[in-house]
């Protein structure tokens, strides 16, 4: 049930990446170990606030994790994001993208804040396309997800420890590698219009698959332990007889 959730790289993000080739190819004397590729993106003018926050706190904050500089047009939603000087790592400049899209999304700044983290990711899901274009049948859906007083949307988080956004025509979702892709499959059944019920039940069932998983694992690093320590009794063990 679990899908390998990808970085779907847009051709300014491909530029970026060939930027970055080029230059840790080139001549170390040319080379002036910068990326010069910014990244824009566009969000909703309601949520240019969060980006910004009290005094400029949440961009320094972002700019700071991804080694950017943020750049906001207050009247049309336009954000640029420019790499500092000191920026080596190009991924850093894609994850501050995500981390602003995620804003725009409607996520906090913490939550937002995880995909400057190696293992998280985001995921928009746009209903348009699954629903039809009637925006009584968006509405329908999104009521779905959503659940009574926010109940099925709570489940969905607890059972896969991510976080879930339903706003205007989209469901987007931060979670961790191993489990965005259940959140993921989840939300799409329910849009499909399959017992919701069912469909945490499942994620329940792949919750507790998941527990036994890991409870295995520790056991046998628990073990591998033991028989190092063994090993190492046994070691001491011989030359102390040798010594004697």
């Amino acid at each position: 049930m679990t899908a390998n959730p990808t970085r779907h790289l847009l051709r300014a993000d491909i530029g970026l990446l060939l930027s970055y080739l080029s230059m840790t190819n080139s001549d170390p004397e040319e080379n002036q170990s910068t990326l010069t590729v910014s990244q824009f993106i566009r969000i909703p003018l309601k949520r240019i606030g969060v980006v910004i926050g009290k005094g400029g706190s949440n961009r320094q904050q972002i700019e700071a994790k991804t080694l950017s500089k943020i750049m906001i047009d207050s009247d049309t939603g336009e954000v640029e994001i420019r790499p500092l000087p000191e920026l080596k790592d190009p991924v850093l400049l894609l994850n501050a993208k995500d981390i602003v899209k995620a804003i725009g999304r409607g996520f906090s700044l913490s939550q937002s804040l995880k995909l400057a983290e190696d293992n998280y990711y985001l995921e928009i899901i746009r209903l348009k396309p699954l629903t039809g274009p009637q925006q009584s049948q968006i509405r329908r859906v999104k009521s779905r997800i959503i659940g009574s007083a926010g109940k099925t949307k709570e489940t969905i988080e607890e059972l896969t420890g991510c976080s879930l956004v339903v706003l205007g025509g989209t469901v987007s979702v931060i979670g961790e590698f191993e489990k965005i892709g259940d959140a993921k499959d989840a939300i799409l059944n329910i849009i499909k219009g399959y017992d919701i019920e069912n469909v945490l039940s499942k994620l329940e069932e792949l919750k507790r698959e998941m527990k036994k998983e890991e409870q295995k694992l520790w056991k046998e690093k628990d073990e591998i332990v033991e028989d190092e320590e063994d090993i190492e009794t046994k070691e001491e063990d011989i030359f102390e007889d040798f010594e004697e």
